[in-house]
């Protein structure tokens, strides 16, 4: 029996990489310093609580693969990445070393090209340098955006499917706005940790 277990995730500032610093600037922009700051000492409890319900699962880890929302690729080069943005701030990737450290796999959960054009329409919308090129920047991610994340979707249910093996246990870290399920196998059993 293959099993996946559904971690629902909140993106932080550090797990955005190079557009860190834009989107803060933005989050405080739309809602103020103070507002950004409690939100972000929420996000940090959410992961908190995340790591100490991932701890009390008893997973035998050397039968764990992760499946990471954002990360187009694995082994060494993956590892890396995971690695360098858990140094970097990242609870999501902290928590990801800590399960690789214990023996699970890091998969490539998603496609680098798709993964691509989505980082360029939000890098327009974050450095248009007018109000005028930011509405169009993001009347052109308005357009694309339910695509692309269908596809995105499409494509990690295939890489689960297809990469988790018998006597596995799978573990998604998804964000909430995607919609995964529905498109995994029928044969694996799923679980939304809550």
């Amino acid at each position: 029996m293959r099993k996946l277990l559904v971690i629902r995730i909140v993106h932080t500032p550090f797990d955005m990489g190079s557009m860190k610093d834009g989107l803060e600037k933005e989050g405080v922009a739309k809602i103020g310093r103070q507002r950004w700051e409690d939100n972000q000492r929420r996000i940090e409890k959410f992961w908190e609580e995340v790591d100490q319900e991932v701890d009390r699962l008893g997973l035998k880890f050397d039968r764990v693969r992760i499946y990471q929302d954002g990360l187009p690729c694995a082994g060494a080069l993956g590892e890396r990445i995971v690695r360098e943005t858990a140094e970097k701030g990242s609870k999501n990737y902290q928590i990801l070393c800590k399960l690789m450290d214990r023996g699970a796999r890091i998969e490539a959960t998603e496609s680098p090209e798709l993964l691509r054009e989505e980082y360029s329409h939000i890098k327009a919308i974050l450095e248009a340098k007018t109000d005028k090129e930011k509405t169009e920047a993001g009347a052109g991610y308005d357009q694309v955006k339910d695509r692309l994340m269908e596809n995105r979707d499409t494509f990690i249910a295939k890489t689960i499917s297809s990469t988790l093996k018998d006597g596995e246990t799978g573990l998604l870290f998804i964000g909430a706005s995607h919609n995964v399920i529905p498109k995994i196998a029928k044969d694996i059993e799923i679980k939304i940790l809550d």
